[in-house]
């Protein structure tokens, strides 16, 4: 993490609102990933943050990419050296690094994308036609509908076929002449319960039973992502659910079947601290009120679209008083939090914030005409 006089002098250099992404971190995290879940193949969800340099640094770890837009495809093929596709036929590396995890697809998009043996999800017949009609050469996953009991994000009610109706819809695809390669869930975002997991690879592994059967092979489970981040102390530990979420998967699932995961908030939540300046304050409800030059429309929509609470730092010292900071814009929606612990500021002093590497400049927008946060990345 760097150091509170190194976000100064970046401040004062690039100035504010200022986002910088430590790519070292980014690399510790995928790493970290790698050890403890060693059979999983690793697809970052470029939901959770879209900066081209992010692609570049995991590519060179032979990352692979969920994607869920036209647009994010494009921008991973835009973001691969040149020199690493020579010599390989452009389908082959869209097979093995590009998963289209969004079960809905445009017509247009899977008009663009046919040809490629594009890996994609579904969980219903009739995103099954339209890939018949527009995409027929695609892989398709078939998600699962799972609990996601604890999350901070769920899920659930809006993808995935019920496990009891999920053998049936895998065998509308083979009457359709299309290939279903495999099965996928998704335990929602943030998730500090194992059991969902736990759960979701023992439905799994039935369905993958009850698919043999009926005389179809599949060959891969895609278990989504979720990794819990240690936004605070009553995250639990990873590393005890990796171990536990390892010995599920080797005891359901033997080696042929390929293991893959779409890690996002693990890999950059805690790779980028956010600057901000106070550019106004007032005493209202017997607490001071900062305003500072970012917000819930900027780079803190997390707040509104990720229910992540996020905590300001002052490089001040003093005694703390109860506080709120709230953002730039004429919305009193724009209030980042009613609780700080806050030592008193001027106007112009700066704050910083933790952790704001997932679901922040990705969702950010310029509500007000408000610019986006500078982006800046470091040790990339």
């Amino acid at each position: 993490m760097i150091n509170r006089a190194k976000l100064q002098r970046l401040a004062a250099r690039e100035g504010t609102p200022l986002l910088i992404i430590d790519h070292d971190i980014i690399r510790a995290n995928f790493l970290k990933l790698r050890k403890h879940l060693p059979r999983v193949q690793l697809y970052f969800a470029m939901k959770a943050n879209p900066e081209p340099m992010i692609i570049q640094t995991l590519h060179h770890f032979k990352s692979g990419f969920d994607v869920a837009s036209l647009q994010e495809y494009q921008t991973v093929l835009e973001n691969i050296p040149k020199k690493d596709l020579r010599g390989h036929k452009l389908n082959d590396f869209i097979w093995d690094k590009i998963i289209v995890a969004n079960t809905i697809k445009p017509v247009a998009t899977l008009q663009q994308i046919t040809g490629y043996n594009t890996l994609m999800t579904f969980d219903n017949a009739y995103e099954l036609e339209k890939i018949k009609q527009h995409c027929p050469d695609a892989g398709l996953v078939c998600r699962l509908r799972v609990q996601n009991v604890g999350s901070v994000v769920e899920l659930s009610s809006k993808f995935g076929v019920e496990p009891g109706d999920a053998a049936n819809l895998i065998d509308r695809s083979f009457d359709l002449g299309l290939t279903v390669e495999g099965l996928s869930f998704h335990v929602g975002s943030q998730c500090c319960n194992i059991d969902n997991y736990l759960n979701a690879l023992e439905a799994s592994a039935e369905i993958f039973k009850e698919v043999r059967k009926r005389g179809h092979k599949m060959r891969l489970l895609n278990i989504g992502g979720g990794f819990p981040v240690p936004y605070d102390g009553s995250v639990p530990d990873f590393e005890g659910l990796a171990d536990k979420l390892r010995k599920e998967i080797d005891r359901l699932f033997p080696k042929s079947i390929q293991i893959l995961a779409e890690p996002g908030r693990f890999i950059v939540a805690t790779a980028a601290t956010l600057i901000v300046e106070v550019v106004g304050k007032s005493f209202r409800d017997d607490k001071w009120v900062y305003y500072i030059n970012d917000g819930v429309y900027g780079t803190l929509s997390g707040v509104i679209f990720d229910h992540i609470p996020y905590h300001f730092n002052a490089f001040k010292r003093g005694d703390k008083k109860l506080s709120a900071v709230v953002g730039p814009t004429c919305d009193a929606l724009d209030t980042v939090s009613t609780a700080e612990m806050l030592p008193e500021l001027a106007i112009g002093e700066l704050l910083f914030v933790k952790n704001c590497g997932a679901y922040t400049n990705g969702s950010a927008t310029t509500f007000n005409g408000f610019p986006k946060a500078k982006i800046l990345n470091i040790n990339a």
